[in-house]
C-alpha cells in the first residue's frame, strides 16, 4: 500500500509517499521504516536513544 507520509509537525517536516506492506502479527512496534525511507529521509538514526533526526528542505535538523 503507498500512502503519503509526513515526518515531523509544521515548517520541520518533510512528506513523501512511502510504500508499506501490511502484515497481521502482534508486535510492539506500530511500523517498521526500512533503509529506502531513512534514506530518501536523509535519516540518521540513534537506536541507545530511540530517536531519528533528519534535514528539512530549509536545512534545519529535526529530532523525533
Amino acid at each position: 500500500m503507498d500512502l503519503m507520509i509526513t515526518f515531523g509537525q509544521g515548517q520541520f517536516s518533510r512528506r513523501f509517499t512511502i510504500r508499506y506492506l501490511l502484515v497481521d502479527v502482534n508486535t510492539s512496534y506500530f511500523a517498521l521504516i526500512g533503509r529506502k525511507t531513512l534514506n530518501e529521509l536523509g535519516a540518521i538514526v540513534s537506536m541507545s536513544h530511540l530517536k531519528i533526526k533528519f534535514p528539512t528542505l530549509t536545512r534545519e535538523i529535526v529530532t523525533v
